[in-house]
């Protein structure tokens, strides 16, 4: 990211490499996971929001104080918005971005992510993009939007994304798609989806 100026982990990606795999974090960095919504620092295999701190990092954003303290901290760590965790071995590992994350009943929040690789399981499902849709001022209700292959039947039942606890259950529907708009870097525009500038072709369950 710009604001640390330089690249913060690195990694030589073998056969083996697992997906999401970032890399370690490079001489001159600091990282660490805190919790989004208190700040408290986690540990190993602990998703939160990654943190970053070097010498490299900016100081601040020009003539926007807020913007600056919303980024760095007093002790001069970087929150990235990025959404991960770090396991035994050090390896860093991205999952999703904060602002992705779809807050449920209960306070729960659902990483996009992980519904996602359940409906990408399915033979049927060619893309999948899952977004958090609004139930009130508080609630998200999960949605996701699949690309089906050609030819193929929509039934989605025996998908393992309705194998999930309750609260991360697709209760905002799943909605067929011809295709799901993308950016020119191949990214998902989920602000588009949101503001529902997509076709519905069918709903499936």
């Amino acid at each position: 990211m710009t604001e640390v100026a330089s690249f913060a982990t690195g990694c030589i990606v073998t056969q083996d490499w697992k997906s999401l795999c970032i890399g370690k974090v490079l001489p001159f960095f600091e990282v660490k996971v805190v919790d989004p919504s208190s700040g408290q620092l986690l540990g190993t295999d602990e998703p939160g929001e990654i943190c970053l701190r070097s010498p490299t990092t900016m100081i601040g954003y020009a003539n926007n104080s807020a913007a600056t303290s919303s980024m760095i901290d007093a002790e001069g760590w970087v929150h990235t918005g990025d959404y991960g965790y770090y396991d035994s071995q050090g390896l860093i590992y991205l999952t999703d971005r904060i602002k992705d994350l779809i807050k449920t009943k209960s306070s729960f929040q659902v990483q996009p992510s992980e519904l996602e690789d359940l409906l990408l399981q399915h033979p049927h499902v060619a893309e999948a993009v899952v977004i958090g849709v609004c139930q009130d001022d508080f609630e998200e209700m999960p949605r996701a939007f699949v690309v089906l292959e050609p030819k193929l039947p929509s039934n989605l039942r025996s998908s393992a994304v309705y194998r999930v606890p309750d609260f991360k259950q697709l209760t905002g529907g799943v909605w067929v798609v011809e295709e799901i708009p993308k950016n020119s870097t191949g990214k998902p525009m989920k602000r588009q989806l949101k503001a529902g500038q997509v076709t519905q072709l069918a709903s499936c369950c």
